[in-house]
C-alpha cells in the first residue's frame, strides 16, 4: 500500500504535473469532509433524521476537525 506521499509523487510523475502546497488540498479535502459530516450529524442530533448510523457523526467531526489543525500546524504554508 502506498503512503499519501507516494501517491502524490506518482500521479507527479504519471502526468507530468508538479504538485505543490499538496497540504492545502488535503487540509481542505478533510475540512470540507468535515462540514458535511457536521451537517449530517446536526440534522440528527435536532431529531430531522432518525438514522442511528448517524449518532457517532459528532465525534468523527470532532476527530477530523483535530487532524486539520495538526496539519496546518505541521504544515510548512
Amino acid at each position: 500500500m502506498l503512503t499519501r506521499k507516494e501517491v502524490v509523487a506518482y500521479y507527479a510523475e504519471k502526468s507530468g504535473r508538479k504538485i505543490d502546497n499538496f497540504d492545502f488540498y488535503e487540509i481542505y479535502g478533510l475540512f470540507r469532509l468535515a462540514v458535511i459530516v457536521q451537517q449530517i450529524y446536526y440534522r440528527f442530533y435536532h431529531g430531522q433524521t432518525k438514522d442511528k448510523r448517524f449518532a457517532a457523526f459528532g465525534h468523527a467531526a470532532n476527530y477530523l476537525e483535530k487532524r486539520c489543525q495538526r496539519l496546518i500546524e505541521a504544515s510548512d504554508l
